[in-house]
């Protein structure tokens, strides 16, 4: 990858106008069917244990508790963590939420399941992405299921790559989000460089996504 792009850019990305941006960006009414379909493929029946990595903010974690589900949400973002645990306390709710960074932390209990989704299994390098996969996999009971949600792969990005390279901007509230996207096919990733922007605070980001 570029040599000034860090391979761990993501543990320094989501603070700021980063997480107040995509902590308004779902409506309610689609988190809920994503979820539905996600009980449904998972096969699985409250009570059990759900593995959600990373989490973010508990979007999909939250909705899991609400139905019966014991969650245990990782996440590397402080800020994230922060706002999980305080609507954690606020509503009861049975999530274990853990600050960290899944190619490190330990996970001590077995799970009926397991989501990845938000986008985010491609802010790996290949071997960082196979480590993921065996530790998940390793905490998983027989026959549970892991579930990743992903729009970072070839078949998806190349036959649209023409779209994905156009300047786009996106508003959320009172925030606006501007997204150009640089591919590079030699090594077969995806940069995206963002700007966000609130009543004249300006935030740039370098975020890469791999295509595998």
């Amino acid at each position: 990858m570029q040599n000034n792009i860090p391979d761990n850019w993501y543990e320094d990305f989501f603070k700021g106008l980063t997480c107040e941006i995509w902590e308004n960006a779902i409506p309610p009414a689609f988190t809920k069917a994503e979820v539905d379909f996600l009980i449904d493929e998972l096969n699985l029946q409250p009570g059990q244990k759900i593995l959600d990595v990373p989490c973010g903010y508990g979007r999909h974690a939250v909705e899991f508790a609400k139905r019966g589900f014991a969650v245990t949400g990782v996440d590397i973002s402080e800020t994230f963590m922060k706002n999980l645990h305080q609507q954690i306390a606020t509503d009861n709710l049975n999530i274990n939420a853990v600050q960290g960074n899944i190619l490190s932390i330990e996970l001590n209990e077995k799970f009926s399941g397991a989501v990845c989704l938000g986008n985010s299994f491609g802010y790996f390098k290949m071997e960082h992405m196979q480590l993921f996969i065996k530790k998940v996999a390793a905490s998983l009971d027989k026959s549970a299921r892991f579930i990743i949600n992903s729009g970072m792969i070839a078949e998806s990005i190349l036959p649209n790559l023409s779209i994905y390279a156009k300047n786009k901007v996106y508003n959320i509230g009172d925030i606006s989000m501007e997204v150009t996207n640089i591919y590079h096919a030699n090594d077969s990733y995806l940069v995206s460089n963002l700007l966000y922007t609130k009543e004249s605070r300006k935030k740039l980001h370098l975020n890469i996504m791999c295509l595998r």
